[in-house]
């Protein structure tokens, strides 16, 4: 653990020239930003609140602090609201928090003790120096020990530590060249055209560093000069500088002085390029091959009335939408200047890593590479290996010469057939395999392997529109582009076995052609699953990365009541019995996963919860609660030995009925579960060594073994006990089989078979929705 010498640090905070109650300054020079400014008590409450919260969180947070000299509409009050709420600041006697007044050394050490109890360091102070204002440097210094104590680096709170060129300054923050930053209570006026080292979160500066060049220059920014100024566009504004050097119009590296623009230097323009692969490191253009990125990169979106700065995944895989610029070797930045449309779409097929790839067609195929091609013939194999020279020169396609899709045997001996073409490259864990193809085409491999075509014409129509509006989506989100591919051929997607189709769902497809579910201006996000309990769920009650259950949900995905007339359950006994009832009439009653249940052994039950919950604590660490002696509840891997279960009951059930938070009760402590997902994989109903096997029984009389999680989190719990009151077995009675947010696809079936079409089938389950035409 890193150790301050604070003996050092407060000499420092002695020699001081000037004291403020904000970062001011005169004009900059090179070095440490605040070693003669001191630090207020409100700048320091920001920039301890601005660390352990968000600013969406602080504007949310609940009002505790009250005190007649911070009014609510101070623009300080939310991290002074913050800090208290921390327990870190408070008032004094006279019920005032006194913003504007220095920090002391005193008042340090108490917050570095608060923030940091475990830390063994100390400053050495008395009664002549324990109330002496704190120097700005040395306050951002006892705070990155405090946090670095919690052994915990910056990232851990979303901090980034960043060194930008400020080009304009003003009253509540300022434009630096790769965006706006906020900057309450800072003074940047001294710092403009100025390199800056700096803590940033949330697009608000937390802290300033140092000057490290007062001569900048600024790498990669788009740039245009004429008449004597050059503008330059920093992703969230342009500004304009004073420049008599050659005409420019492109990315470049524009060197500042004076507040002037000495130097603009241009990259040179490659065109439009059609891109194959992109992440943070290199991209793959067709035209060129695969190229780094230079450090500094950029990437604009001009396609708006506004440019704004993008992240690699904006620039969509196959398409042909950006200007790229080089740089010695290397793309300096991209500009997109058309908006692209997901005429094709590409799968990562197979899964990555492949060793050998065999690829025919009945009526023969090309292979080609940027250096070589050749013709194979009918009954041809082509069998890829990555040590083949094949990939010397990049991607190598095929595609074939006949109406006949492609054939690809995988390592694994699996053998698919492709419509368009593939796609190979040799990568680091071996060949990855890409199959680019009309989405039209596409969709023809995926309905029928998501529904049963059996499901009938009309819920295969309201299978399609999800998946083509899925796949929509997931064409911008641009998510596989690491690989070259807008989506997998997984579950982890869409499942998509290439040209296995079947008829019903081809006129499915047909009649739905160009189809998807919108809200607005918007593609909706097409959430499905296989069975409802006559209940679905909201996704916030599903979805909790944190296990808050306090993210705002699409108005379209909250749940509802499907074909169920009884009365909804309220109490745990009820739910129970709504459970046990395998006679209920809804959409979803002709699934064997309506109605399940099943039963363990407490004995059997404690083996599988103990090895479950640090698996599910080491993956999803947010969904793992330990009771600590206190009362509270801490997100930790449990202890080794929590002895015999004694206990299991539902802390928490989401409106829908869906389980949000379980409690384990064992002879030795008490664990919390977070989240559908992770409950069903805790009380997973399989045998491990204590017991006999673990069945779970269906709706349709099936009795099942060997499933790795629950069906679903639509549950109720039975607890078994004997005479003297001790845990004999659990029995478990639910519904469902799926996440239970969108549309369920039995449901899809059963609002079919009572005449409903597609678009009234899909405006129930995602409400407030309509289908347009979407795709010409």
């Amino acid at each position: 653990m890193k150790r301050i010498c604070f003996f050092l640090l407060i000499l420092t905070s002695l020699f001081w020239t000037g004291c403020g109650n904000a970062v001011t300054g005169e004009m900059a020079e090179i070095g440490r930003i605040g070693d003669d400014l001191s630090i207020s008590r409100a700048m320091a409450a920001k920039t301890m609140a601005l660390t352990f919260y968000t600013k969406e969180e602080l504007e949310g947070l609940e009002q505790v602090a009250d005190f007649p000299d911070v009014p609510q509409t101070d623009p300080f009050y939310p991290y002074i609201n913050g800090a208290v709420k921390l327990g870190l600041l408070s008032g004094d006697e006279d019920g005032n928090f006194y913003p504007e007044k220095d920090l002391t050394l005193i008042q340090a050490q108490a917050l570095l003790d608060r923030m940091a109890p475990d830390y063994d360091s100390r400053m050495v102070l008395d009664e002549s120096n324990q109330n002496m204002p704190v120097a700005y440097s040395l306050w951002i210094q006892l705070l990155q020990t405090a946090l670095e104590a919690r052994e915990e680096e910056l990232s851990a709170y979303g901090i980034t530590e960043e060194t930008r060129v400020l080009l304009t300054a003003e009253d509540s923050g300022g434009m630096f060249d790769n965006g706006y930053y906020g900057g309450a209570g800072l003074d940047l006026k001294p710092y403009e055209n100025t390199a800056l080292r700096y803590w940033a979160k949330d697009g608000e500066i937390l802290a300033l560093l140092e000057v490290t060049d007062t001569t900048p220059t600024i790498e990669n920014i788009y740039c245009t000069a004429s008449g004597g100024t050059i503008h330059m566009e920093t992703g969230a504004g342009s500004v304009t500088r004073p420049y008599t050097g050659q005409a420019v119009n492109g990315i470049c590296d524009v060197t500042l002085s004076e507040g002037k623009a000495t130097e603009a230097v241009q990259a040179a323009e490659l065109g439009l390029c059609t891109v194959k692969r992109v992440n943070g490191q290199e991209i793959y253009l067709a035209e060129q091959g695969l190229l780094s990125w230079a450090d500094d990169f950029r990437i604009y979106d001009a396609t708006g009335t506004e440019w704004t700065s993008q992240k690699v995944s904006k620039l969509i895989c196959g398409t042909k939408g950006a200007n790229y610029y080089l740089k010695d070797g290397k793309v300096a930045g991209a500009i997109i200047t058309q908006t692209v449309q997901p005429e094709n779409i590409r799968v990562l097929v197979g899964g990555a890593g492949q060793t050998k790839v065999t690829i025919s067609a009945e009526g023969g195929f090309t292979l080609k590479s940027s250096e070589a091609e050749k013709t194979f013939s009918n009954g041809e194999q082509a069998v890829m290996t990555a040590d083949l020279p094949w990939f010397d020169s990049g991607i190598v396609e095929a595609a074939p010469t006949g109406e006949s899709p492609l054939s690809v045997t995988f390592s694994d001996g699996i053998k698919r057939q492709y419509f368009g073409t593939v796609e190979l490259e040799r990568r680091q864990d071996g060949i990855s395999v890409i199959n680019e193809l009309p989405l039209e085409t596409y969709l023809r491999g995926v309905v029928p392997h998501e529904m049963p075509v059996d499901f009938g014409e009309t819920a295969l129509e309201a299978q399609a529109i999800t998946a083509r509006s899925y796949a929509y989506n997931q064409f911008y989100a641009n998510s596989y582009c690491g690989y070259g591919a807008h989506l997998a051929d997984t579950v982890a997607s869409q499942v998509y076995l290439g040209a296995d189709t079947a008829e019903l769902s081809d006129a499915a497809i047909q009649a739905t052609a160009g189809k998807c579910l919108t809200a607005g201006n918007e593609v909706v996000t097409t959430y499905f699953y296989s069975t409802s309990c006559g209940y679905g769920a909201d996704a916030k009650e599903v979805w909790s990365a944190d296990g808050t259950f306090t993210e705002e949900s699409k108005p379209y995905l909250t749940g509802g009541t499907y074909g169920i007339s009884v009365e909804k359950p309220n109490t745990e006994e009820e739910w129970l019995a709504f459970w046990q009832d395998w006679e209920i009439e809804g959409y979803d009653d002709a699934s064997p996963w309506y109605r399940w249940k099943t039963y363990f052994g407490a004995g059997q039950l404690t083996e599988i919860t103990s090895a479950k919950l640090k698996e599910a604590a080491k993956s999803h660490p947010a969904h793992v609660e330990v009771l600590q002696e206190d009362g509270s509840w801490k997100a930790q891997t449990p202890p080794e030995d929590l002895g015999r279960l004694t206990g299991i009951s539902v802390a928490k059930r989401g409106e829908s009925g869906v389980m949000e938070v379980l409690r384990l009760d064992y002879e030795k402590g008490s664990v919390q579960v977070k989240t559908e997902y992770t409950i069903r994989q805790v009380l997973s109903p399989t045998k491990m060594t204590v017991g006999d096997p673990i069945y779970l029984q269906r709706k349709d009389g099936e009795s099942l073994t060997g499933n790795t999680m629950l069906p679903s989190g639509f549950f109720a719990v039975k607890e078994m006990k004997n005479a003297e009151g001790k845990l004999t077995g659990v029995a478990l009675y639910g519904g469902g089989n799926g996440h239970g947010v969108g549309m369920s696809q039995y449901g899809a079936k059963g609002m079919a078979e009572d005449g409903k079409t597609a678009e009234e089938i899909l405006e129930h389950y995602y409400t407030g929705t309509t289908v347009q035409q979407v795709i010409a």
